[in-house]
């Protein structure tokens, strides 16, 4: 449904007065003129709206044939246009125009039958339509007098915006109900890299590793400054360098004393006792060496590298920089962008509540509808955590142009379909906080109708009361037809 608040009066081309290129009689002529005669017809593929005036027998029948694609309602630019006043023994008259005049327009003259009730038809290409029964005399017949209460909205207004018109129809239509929920990756699709051993986990600087960065095969995450027989690498490194220093200072104790023990100033024990620390001092070097050595990295930075081994985007940063983790611990979650799903997470409702509930859509923040094509819940009801009583439960919606990570509204279908009268939500148009639908009472004639809303069900709204069954209303461009109302009406342009 669409909300519009007006504030300005807006001109619009559509309500200027014009005849389509057909000049006006004076005004005394056409108010002794009988009204004339509008038909509107729809096939699959068309929609016919032509003018004439009541036709008298002999005399010259003006026809203006309005023929618009359904299929984007545009004008049609081509084709042979025909009209045939037919009895129960054939065709009493016929005429045909090749071309139009104007893009949609199809103008021409025809003689008309003599006096007698016809069957009307005309066709377009290969479309035929049924244009009912019309009466040939002298004086001419009247055409039906228009409703006071019409807008008008020239075709050639409607074929220049976006436009659609269609059939008020029942449709089958459930509840829906709508969730706050989290598009991530599946889990098939998903991989998550733990620690190697225990240790801090330091994040790769480089990177800004968060959620909803993408990353490629092969980059480095972050590393591991592992623990090792219950010391952390800080206290690794601290070993080396204190044994490193020790052994230093003993050889160059060694090198002060060693011409003094040659020439007889300080006993040979002193000699071998420094001997005996230097030796105990390289073992320690070296074991504390080795251990550190095991846990750096072969690029020769401290700890060990994690990278990701998969393409895609960052879903989870699980342990902040420089934080201590356990071996095996989860660090990030990393996920393809191939396969989706979607987490919702609500306040447990009652398993009655939720019968035949299916996902139909997925509103984003920017209030785009996505619609949810062959998406499934991967469980028949959601999962309900005891203690906190909310649920989760997760679609899977397959290869899906939603980004991981967005926040977004699930909608959901619930309980079984009823069969109610509904129009397109784009049909309603919100005019200063009241509904209202635009009925088509002709090619170029429309009605604003005050409607009573239900329920919606996808891109269906139910109408309780406003409209009636087989009434044709205006889907896409209603608020232009209201604009033109605030002109007022203007007079059917005579042709």
């Amino acid at each position: 449904m669409q909300r519009y608040t007006v504030s300005l009066l807006i001109v619009l081309g559509a309500c200027q007065p014009h005849d389509h290129g057909h000049g006006h009689g004076h005004a005394q002529e056409e108010a002794e003129e009988p009204e004339p005669l509008a038909i509107t017809r729809w096939t699959d593929r068309y929609e016919l709206f032509v003018e004439l005036p009541a036709p008298t027998p002999g005399a010259p029948i003006p026809y203006h044939a309005h023929v618009t694609r359904l299929s984007d309602f545009g004008a049609v630019t081509e084709g042979t246009f025909r009209v045939r006043f037919k009895t129960a023994s054939g065709v009493a008259a016929e005429a045909t125009q090749n071309g139009v005049k104007r893009p949609g327009i199809f103008v021409f003259e025809s003689v008309a039958p003599p006096a007698g009730v016809y069957t009307l038809e005309m066709s377009y290409e290969s479309d035929v339509f049924d244009c009912g029964s019309i009466t040939v005399s002298d004086p001419p017949t009247a055409g039906p007098e228009a409703a006071g209460s019409t807008i008008t909205f020239l075709k050639e207004s409607q074929w220049k915006i976006p436009f659609r018109t269609a059939w008020a129809e029942p449709q089958p239509m459930a509840k829906e109900m709508e969730i706050a929920a989290t598009v991530e990756p599946a889990s098939v699709d998903q991989l998550t890299l733990g620690a190697p051993t225990a240790g801090r986990f330091f994040h790769n600087p480089k990177l800004a590793l968060a959620e909803g960065l993408r990353v490629k095969k092969g980059d480095v995450i972050g590393t591991i400054a592992p623990t090792a027989a219950g010391d952390d690498f800080s206290r690794l490194e601290l070993a080396v360098e204190e044994s490193s220093l020790a052994k230093a200072q003993i050889q160059r104790e060694l090198d002060r004393i060693g011409p003094l023990v040659a020439q007889g100033l300080l006993p040979e024990r002193r000699r071998v006792e420094l001997q005996n620390e230097l030796e105990t001092h390289t073992a320690r070097l070296r074991s504390a060496g080795g251990r550190l050595g095991g846990v750096v990295s072969p690029g020769g930075g401290a700890g060990i590298t994690v990278r990701s081994t998969l393409d895609g985007l960052v879903s989870q940063v699980l342990v902040p920089n420089g934080a201590p983790v356990d071996a095996g611990a989860p660090l990030v979650r990393i996920g393809g962008t191939d396969h989706m799903w979607i987490r919702a997470r609500f306040v447990a409702k009652p398993p009655a509540a939720l019968a035949l509930a299916a996902p139909t859509a997925a509103r984003l923040p920017s209030g785009e509808r996505v619609e949810l094509d062959n998406a499934r819940f991967l469980s028949a009801l959601p999962v309900v955590d005891a203690a906190s009583r909310i649920a989760t439960w997760i679609v899977d919606v397959g290869r899906s142009a939603l980004l991981p990570g967005s926040n977004v509204v699930l909608l959901i279908r619930i309980g079984a379909p009823e069969t109610l009268l509904a129009v397109p939500r784009e049909a309603v148009i919100e005019i200063n906080t009241r509904p209202y639908v635009f009925v088509q009472v002709d090619g170029e004639h429309f009605e604003k109708r005050p409607v009573m809303l239900g329920h919606v069900d996808g891109p269906w709204i139910h109408v309780k009361h406003g409209i009636e069954k087989g009434e044709r209303i205006v889907s896409l461009g209603g608020f232009d037809i209201h604009l033109a109302s605030l002109m007022g009406s203007v007079e059917s342009h005579r042709h």
